[in-house]
C-alpha cells in the first residue's frame, strides 16, 4: 500500500497533490487544521483520510502520527510532504515581530517537528515493514532569491533548503530520502 502524509492539504499545492495521489490509488493522510476542511477532500477522493494537523501544535502532531500508525498497521509510510506554510507580505524593516515569528513557527519549526515525529513511520523504526519513505519539503524560489516584502517568508524557505540538505545526509542511514521542491 502506497501511503503519504501531506501537511497543509486544505488548499493549493497540498490539496492538488492529495487529490492526484488518491486518484492514483495512494492512501493519503491529508493534514488539515479544521475538520470542515477535510470533507471536500473526502468528497473528491475516497482514498483521502483527513487528519487534524496544525503543524505548530505538538499535541495534534502526535495524535496524527498515532492515527497514521494505527492505520498503517506496522507498514512504513511511503512519503511525507511538508507543504503547510504561510506568507504574510510586509516590509521587513517594520514588519511586526509576531508575524515574523509566525513564519518561522509554521514554515520551519513545524516542518522539523512533523518530520521528527514521522521518522519512525518513514522507516527509522526497524520493526516496520516496507521500503523506507521519502520526505518532500515544499520550498520556493524565494528561498534562493528574496523579493521585496517577502523577507520573512524568503528567510524561512532558505532555512527549509538547508534543513533538507541536512535531513538528506543524516537520514541516509535509514534509506529515507529528503528533497525540496521549489515552485515559482
Amino acid at each position: 500500500m502506497n501511503s503519504i502524509l501531506i501537511t497543509g492539504a486544505s488548499t493549493g499545492i497540498g490539496r492538488a497533490a492529495a487529490e492526484h495521489l488518491a486518484h492514483k490509488g495512494w492512501t493519503v493522510f491529508a493534514g488539515v487544521r479544521k475538520a470542515e476542511d477535510g470533507a471536500p477532500l473526502v468528497a473528491a477522493q475516497p482514498n483521502i483520510q483527513p487528519v487534524i494537523l496544525d503543524v505548530v501544535k505538538s499535541d495534534q502532531i502526535q495524535a496524527a502520527m498515532e492515527t497514521i500508525s494505527d492505520t498503517l498497521g506496522g507498514q512504513t509510510l511511503s512519503g511525507l510532504v511538508n507543504n503547510a506554510g504561510i506568507a504574510n507580505i510586509g516590509p521587513l524593516p517594520v514588519q511586526n515581530m509576531d508575524q515574523i515569528r509566525a513564519h518561522f513557527d509554521v514554515n520551519v519549526l513545524g516542518l522539523v517537528e512533523v518530520t521528527q515525529a514521522a521518522l519512525p513511520l518513514l522507516g527509522a523504526d526497524p520493526d516496520r515493514q516496507g521500503a523506507p519513505g521519502r520526505i518532500i519539503n515544499i520550498s520556493s524560489f524565494g528561498g534562493r532569491m528574496a523579493a521585496p516584502f517577502l523577507g520573512a517568508y524568503s528567510a524561512t524557505k532558505a532555512a527549509v533548503e538547508s534543513l533538507t540538505d541536512s535531513f538528506r545526509r543524516e537520514l541516509y542511514v535509514y534509506g529515507i530520502e529528503a528533497i525540496t521542491l521549489a515552485p515559482g
